[in-house]
């Protein structure tokens, strides 16, 4: 049975001052201030170490973009500076109208006392340096100028993915006396498309027609005056007249590239192409925020103290051209976008490539009983 028991006055007194001491007990104000306050420390330290680790991932990422086109460039370049003259070690006189060199490769053509008045001897290396401002891009859409002070190259090749055609002289010649046609046979006739550039070769040199009709049913590729880039000419002192002898001599009809590099307004490295198929021409983007490229030549020549020529970063002479035996690339580029602080840094690198068929070009050819 249970029994009940009044609680003294004392005793109530008691276990209330109790229960009040126990709710009420904490934080003091001076241990508020110094809690808040390591707090604010800490998150600034933190807030501080993320700053510092976005900045050097951003800067991280952007120098990696930066350092890929540089190597995309350098690549892209030397490749094909490795390759130039493949196809041409024999051909040292390629007739090309100057008009189509100044318009659309470089502004100042390597003279060659052999030609005639508007006509360049287009060398496997045609280079452009420090190039002024406002030079516009031919045939460019919308309409593009290089970035000024920059260098430009041009350089030849053979497309090795096309099978040559031998055309054969008098008495069924297969370029006709004026120059301005090319019969080929039924075989081959479907291989070619209006628009395109050819080149096309004899004992005489060489030269660059562009196609401007097809007739299936004749087999004849007309290259008439007037075509889209002012390649070819016909008539006399005509180029495909000249090296054909009137059609008189046996040719070679194949597919030359002429590789250009240019560095654009915008910043963009642009190799163009011509002689492709089912066109004149084709611009690709190799690498983007590009700031400047530069050539230089060393040169297989010595003068009259047998000291060996210094480097040129330009080809003004037939015996220049002829002495290329290594092309240094200087390429600059820039980040993609401003780092912390409004930095935009910059890489440059400089690579050095052999132009192996310059040098095989001016080995020994064999001659006839010898």
């Amino acid at each position: 049975m249970f029994r009940s028991r009044q609680v003294s006055r004392s005793e109530s007194n008691y276990m209330d001052e109790t229960f009040k001491s126990n709710n009420e007990s904490g934080f003091s104000i001076v241990e508020m201030i110094i809690v808040v306050g390591v707090m604010i420390v800490v998150m600034a330290s933190l807030g501080a170490l993320f700053t510092d680790t976005l900045k050097v991932t951003t800067a991280t990422y952007e120098l990696t973009d930066a350092q890929e086109n540089l190597r995309i460039a350098q690549e892209y370049i030397n490749r094909d500076l490795m390759n130039a003259g493949d196809g041409l070690k024999s051909i040292s006189t390629i007739r090309v109208p100057q008009g189509f060199v100044t318009k659309y490769l470089t502004l100042n053509p390597v003279p060659d006392t052999s030609m005639p008045t508007g006509v360049v001897n287009l060398g496997i290396l045609s280079s452009d340096n420090n190039l002024p401002a406002n030079t516009i891009v031919q045939g460019s859409n919308p309409t593009t100028t290089v970035r000024t002070g920059t260098d430009r190259q041009t350089l030849l090749q053979i497309d090795s993915t096309f099978t040559p055609i031998a055309l054969p002289a008098t008495p069924t010649a297969s370029i006709n006396s004026n120059g301005s046609t090319i019969t080929v046979s039924s075989s081959d006739i479907g291989r070619f498309t209006v628009g395109e550039i050819y080149f096309v070769t004899s004992s005489l040199g060489g030269t660059f027609v562009t196609i401007t009709a097809k007739n299936t049913g004749t087999r004849v590729l007309t290259c008439a005056n007037g075509d889209a880039y002012g390649l070819n000419v016909t008539g006399t002192g005509g180029h495909l007249k000249t090296i054909s002898a009137s059609g008189t001599l046996a040719t070679s009809l194949m597919r030359m590239k002429i590789i250009h590099y240019y560095v654009t307004a915008t910043n963009l490295l642009i190799r163009r192409e011509f002689g492709i198929k089912s066109g004149g021409f084709r611009d690709s983007i190799v690498a983007e925020h590009v700031l400047n490229v530069q050539f230089n030549y060393s040169l297989n020549i010595v003068d009259g103290s047998g000291n060996v020529a210094q480097p040129t970063g330009t080809i003004t002479n037939t015996e220049q051209r002829l002495a290329v035996r290594q092309v240094e690339v200087t390429v600059t580029v820039e980040s993609p976008r401003r780092l912390f602080g409004g930095l935009q840094p910059t890489l440059s690198g400089t690579t050095s490539t052999s132009v192996r068929n310059m040098q095989f070009r001016q080995a020994l050819q064999p001659t006839a009983g010898g």
